[in-house]
């Protein structure tokens, strides 16, 4: 015989989801769950929630198995065989041979020879074999029947039952003589399969010593049928004997998953397997026991069909359960990750004695606008979840998020901007810095020693002292201290602030200085630039009675990037200035309040800063999907749900510069080595120790070296007209600045006053609380190349300060480029030194000092 199981072969052929391919003849109905009232001796409020299912303890196979099926008969069966002259002439009396003992591979254990006299044949075979299990007896077949009857009998003992099956071939012809027919037998199963389960809303702890079906048939009588494919076969339950079906000695607790079988798993042999039989009306009861004596009873109804498993899961209506269900959020992802770090679902019910059980949870939706609404789609910055479901448990499930990384190259945007920005200029009508704002606004006159770029054209300067002129009129406080007189530092007050020959500067206009000492300047120059062409066709222009200094950025050249340029007379430099290229918003305010309470207004951007590499993410704020995650099970008819929050913080990778200053002097000097300044350039950063105020202003290009000898910068009011006073280590003042013709500030701003950065630490002292966002992380600080500092106590907006360094006042070579930052204040601390904030990562110190001649950033204040 060639021997199989109907259900594990159809099953791995795919059709289990097929009504009736395992068991023919099954509908709707048969299948039908119910709930059913169950009585409890303590008054469990309980009832018994009845699933079924086709097949016999059905299992899916593997796909990569299903071309391997393999037979589920592991023992010896029963076959009968009867034959006849004809198809319609097949003797049921006397059989051919009756109740032999087969292998479970279809090969008798005695073989019998088929004469091909009496060609036409059919089989039958029943497992076990009658010699296996006692309880079964194959009845002789009699001349009515074609097919025969076994009285079957179920075990009381649960543990010792048998599962019972049947087959037939149907009519099988030998044609060749020699040659044996194909002869098949397609086992299935006779009995009903019942198991026990927990229900999801069991909210006691006990455990389970016994199980019984109590008042069901126990005996009856089976007939096969006579077609391959099971049709016909029939129990005849007339005068069936009653009885139980016990299954003792357990120890079983209810304490398992929800919904988990707690008998009838695999391998157990713990299944009830029973002869199928109405129920409804036969008083059939389900009988629970527990160690503590408490008992559930239920009546069954409906109907027991063969091939099915019927399942009973223990259930309450009314839970007692405390839900719990509690996400842990993965930290924020920064801008450049494709992965979070992990989140964490807790998912867990607690009875009241403390009993916890795990419950199963899964994603249920996504929103991106704080949980306003959810749909099923993730954003498409969020590709995966590496969990979207879970078991449960007291110990969190966990996953990560797989993110998309939306860089772009924020330094080719800025100097995108910079060449398609466009102003109204030509040779003859030049575009003058000193009568528009840094938006294009017209204005009056107002001038300075630095002035923002941010688009190609041609350009005109007026020669005027720094801001000696201001809205249109002479502003001659930027060069004449009013500073009060008889103090005692008297002699550090620079009473008449001096041009180029060191004689006091008596006008702002260059050429009208001590009646006009200074008139026919006769050339022009770019003293140095950190990036090539940005400034040409330099050349000196008067214009009614006022001279100018008139030149082209073209837009083939500009870039993000400085120059110095300066006007000379007989070859000797008489003023220069400070070119910044950077878009507009450079010089946009930012407000910061102080640690004494007092609002400053800084420019958007360090003084002369040029970035030379900066990529960061497409979006400025953080962005959050809120995901939905929602418990499995129902709480008395709801689910609990809860949010995981992924976020992925904006950020960049920036290095750059600024312009360094030496303490009292106007004159930018380039943020970037020599060798990185463009051809032509002449940069002096080890020029000896000739500094003086006359020396300053004609070479603009020397980088002047620590002497205490030079007593000449030692003036208290170099950057504040006014200024008599000093400040110190953690000593500083909010006094007013007066902005000197020294000042390296654009127009509408000045050098900042002592207390101005106070509120970057939260005591307004050095090295204690930085008040940094999220820059306080090392990485994050290097990326950032420094600081992020709070604007304000609400901590609701930030200013950036880079981390450019400064040159070393004894060589003037640059150091710390990247690690840390030093921006002066307008007060001086001694005649030798000055006030600054500095910092470098893990350390602020807003109210320091250093040596003049350090060469450091400006941080420019509105006026």
């Amino acid at each position: 015989f060639s021997v199989n199981d109907v259900q594990s072969e159809a099953i791995a052929r795919g059709a289990a989801m097929t009504r009736g391919a395992i068991t023919p003849g099954l509908g709707n109905n048969d299948l039908a769950g119910q709930k059913l009232a169950a009585h409890s001796n303590r008054n469990l409020n309980v009832c018994f929630i009845e699933t079924a299912v086709e097949g016999v303890n059905p299992v899916k196979a593997d796909a990569h198995t299903r071309a391997e099926i393999e037979s589920t008969i592991s023992g010896d069966f029963s076959s009968t065989g009867i034959r006849g002259v004809a198809a319609t002439s097949i003797l049921t009396t006397p059989e051919w041979f009756k109740a032999v003992k087969t292998k479970s591979n279809g090969e008798l254990y005695t073989p019998i020879r088929w004469s091909i006299f009496q060609p036409w044949a059919r089989f039958f075979a029943v497992y076990p074999s009658k010699d296996s299990y006692s309880k079964l007896t194959i009845n002789d077949m009699t001349s009515a029947d074609n097919a025969p009857s076994v009285d079957f009998t179920v075990e009381p003992n649960v543990s010792n039952q048998k599962d019972f099956m049947t087959a037939c071939t149907g009519q099988v012809h030998y044609a060749t003589q020699g040659e044996h027919p194909t002869t098949n037998l397609d086992f299935r199963h006779a009995l009903t399969a019942i198991r026990f389960a927990v229900g999801q809303n069991l909210s006691w702890s006990k455990v389970i010593d016994k199980v019984e079906i109590r008042n069901a048939i126990m005996k009856s009588k089976y007939k096969l049928s006579s077609e391959f494919s099971g049709t016909g076969a029939a129990w005849d339950n007339t005068g069936a004997t009653r009885g139980t079906a016990t299954l003792s000695g357990l120890s079983v607790s209810t304490s398992q998953n929800p919904n988990a079988t707690i008998m009838g798993n695999t391998g157990d042999n713990f299944t009830f397997y029973m002869i199928p039989q109405v129920l409804t009306g036969n008083s059939v009861v389900a009988y629970v026991h527990f160690t503590d004596n408490t008992e559930i009873t239920a009546t069954l109804k409906g109907e027991w069909k063969a091939g099915t498993t019927r399942t009973l899961k223990l259930s309450e209506t009314n839970s007692t359960w405390s839900y719990v269900l509690t996400p842990t959020d993965p930290s924020a992802a920064a801008y450049d990750q494709t992965t979070t770090d992990n989140y964490g679902i807790t998912s867990y019910r607690q009875a009241s004695d403390g009993t916890t059980q795990a419950v199963a949870w899964k994603v249920v939706g996504y929103s991106v606008d704080g949980g306003s609404t959810y749909t099923a789609n993730k954003p498409a910055w969020l590709t995966a979840l590496s969990k979207e479901s879970g078991d449960g448990g007291f110990a969190a499930d966990q996953g990560t998020a797989t993110l998309t990384k939306d860089v772009t190259d924020q330094l080719a945007l800025r100097n995108k901007t910079l060449k398609e920005a466009t102003i109204t200029s030509s040779v003859s009508a030049p575009y003058d810095l000193s009568l528009y704002d840094h938006n294009g606004n017209t204005t009056l006159r107002n001038t300075a020693n630095s002035y923002l770029i941010s688009a190609p054209g041609h350009y005109r300067i007026p020669l005027v002292y720094g801001n000696a002129i201001e809205n249109g009129v002479t502003n001659d406080k930027s060069y004449i201290s009013h500073a009060p007189t008889g103090t005692s530092n008297e002699q550090y007050v620079l009473r008449a602030f001096r041009d180029h020959n060191n004689n006091p500067i008596t006008d702002p206009w260059i050429e009208k200085t001590n009646g006009g000492a200074n008139a026919n300047v006769d050339g022009a120059e770019v003293v140095w630039a950190d990036a090539a062409n940005l400034v040409s066709s330099l050349s000196i222009a008067h214009d009614g009675g006022n001279a100018f200094l008139d030149f082209e950025v073209k837009a083939d050249d500009i870039q993000s990037g400085n120059a110095v340029v300066a006007v000379k007379k007989g070859g000797t430099i008489v003023w220069s200035w400070h070119l910044w290229f950077a878009p507009k918003d450079a010089l946009d305010k930012i407000k910061v309040t102080n640690h004494q309470n007092k609002d400053y207004y800084f420019t958007k951007e360090a003084l002369g800063w040029k970035p030379t590499q900066w990529s960061g993410s497409t979006y400025t704020s953080a962005r959050t999907v809120k995901v939905k995650v929602e418990q499995t099970v129902a709480n008395n008819g709801t689910k609990a749900y809860t949010v995981i929050n992924i976020t992925q913080n904006p950020g960049n990778v920036k290095k750059g510069a600024t312009t360094h200053y030496q303490f009292g002097r106007k004159d930018a000097f380039p943020g970037v080595d020599a060798s990185d300044l463009a051809a032509n350039s002449h940069f002096t950063q080890k020029a000896g120790d000739n500094m003086s105020i006359m020396n300053n202003i004609q070479n603009p290009d020397k980088f002047y070296l620590n002497d205490l000898s030079a007593g000449t910068i030692y003036y208290y009011n170099l950057w504040s007209a006014d200024n008599t006073v000093t400040g110190g280590v953690n000593v500083g003042n909010d006094n007013p600045v007066v902005k000197t013709v020294y000042d390296p500030c654009p127009v509408g701003f000045k050098m900042p006053t002592n207390n101005a950065f106070t509120g970057f630490t939260a005591d307004g002292q050095n090295n204690s609380t930085r008040n940094v966002d999220g820059t306080d992380n090392l990485q994050t600080y290097q990326n950032n190349f420094g600081y992020n500092f709070w604007t304000n106590s609400s901590k609701t907006a930030t200013i950036n300060f880079p981390a450019s360094g400064c040159r070393n006042s004894y060589n003037g070579s640059l150091i710390g480029v990247g690690d840390s930052g030093y921006y002066w204040l307008a007060v001086p601390a001694s005649v030798g030194s000055g006030c600054l904030l500095g910092f470098y990562s893990g350390y602020v110190s807003p109210l320091n000092t250093n040596d003049r001649y350090v060469g450091m950033a400006a941080r420019p204040v509105s006026e």
